[in-house]
This record gives structure tokens, sequence and C-alpha cells, in this order.
């Protein structure tokens, strides 16, 4: 049986706004699957009801709102969470957009990365490739390491348990070259 994380107040209010229909079941649902979050799905479901006479423009007041809004949804960023669900493919394209060979990419993916040996200026390349902020990253790879379950089922001995590696011995592992390693390792690339 999987564990599936918590979903954030913020993505349900975002997935009833997209299903929402004024007069439908959609609300009946969201409160049976999500009843933590009721008062603020009924609260989402009055203020979409609500009707506005499109004829008339803007408050300059509104108008404030609606910009603030679009500026916050502008700046979102990949929390923890959506990493952990991220798919392959976007720790593929990190590694690539980092110059870095696709262990390093899966290592990442899996938290097998001890985040006390990644140099600051890496970190900052890294949550600017996976679009997210240095603490989000941070936070990620603190989480316990996990081994991939298509490398377990593919084994013919029971896989140990994943485990934290430093970033150098990492890199080494990969093959990549001493200078590069060097250079990624005294933030010189």
């Amino acid at each position: 049986m999987t564990k599936r994380s918590p979903i954030s107040s913020e993505d349900v209010m975002n997935a009833f706004a997209m299903d929402f229909e004024p007069g439908s079941e959609v609300l009946k649902k969201y409160l049976a699957d999500y009843p933590q979050f009721a008062a603020d799905l009924v609260d989402l479901a009055r203020e979409l009801s609500r009707q506005v006479d499109e004829d008339l423009p803007l408050s300059a007041q509104e108008l404030a709102a609606v910009s603030a809004k679009m500026g916050r949804l502008r700046e979102s960023v990949v929390t923890v969470e959506i990493l952990q669900a991220a798919s392959p493919r976007t720790f593929a394209l990190a590694a690539k957009a980092l110059g870095l060979p696709m262990q390093v990419g899966v290592a990442i993916r899996e938290r097998r990365i001890d985040v006390a040996t990644l140099p600051s200026r890496f970190l900052e390349r890294l949550a600017n490739a996976l679009q997210t902020s240095v603490s989000v990253v941070q936070s990620f790879l603190l989480l316990p390491a996990q081994a991939s379950a298509l490398r377990a089922n593919k084994s013919d001995d029971k896989p140990a348990p994943a485990e934290k590696v430093p970033f150098e011995r990492l890199l080494r592992e990969a093959g990549m070259d001493e200078e590069r390693i060097s250079r990624l390792l005294h933030g010189d690339d």
C-alpha cells in the first residue's frame, strides 16, 4: 500500500475552482472528499456563485486585488510535495541543464545526496533548474532517502536500504573527471 502525501488546501481550492459549476454536485463531492477544508470550500463556492455585472468596469480596489493575486500566481514555486510527486523526467531535465550525468539526477530524485555536502552555488543552480527555491530543495533532500522501486523489482538480491552519500562521492561514482568535480565543489561551475 502506498502512502499518499497530504494534499494542500491551496491545491484543493485550485482544483475545486476549475471544476465548479453553479448548481452542480461538485461542492458535495469535494466536501465528501476533503471534509478538513469544508469551510474554505463553502466560502469559495459562494464567491464563485456570486452574480457579477460584467458590463461595469472594475474599481481601482478590485483591479489592485486582481493584480496582487496574479502576481502571487506568477511567483508560485514548486513545493516539497510537488518535488516528491515529480516525474523522473523533471529530474533528468534538471541534471541535463546542469551538465550532470543521469545517475546524479536519479540520486537527487531519490534524495540519496547528503545535502550538507552540496556547495551553496550548486544548490542555487539546482533550485533554478527545478524552478523552486533553495530552501525547498534543501527540505526535499533532507527527507529520507528512497530506493527506486523499479530497481528493486529488477534486482536478484534484496536491495539494501537507500543511504545518503556525499556529493563528491556521487560525482566520482558517476565517472566525472576531477577537474569538473573540483569546479562543482568549489562553485566555479
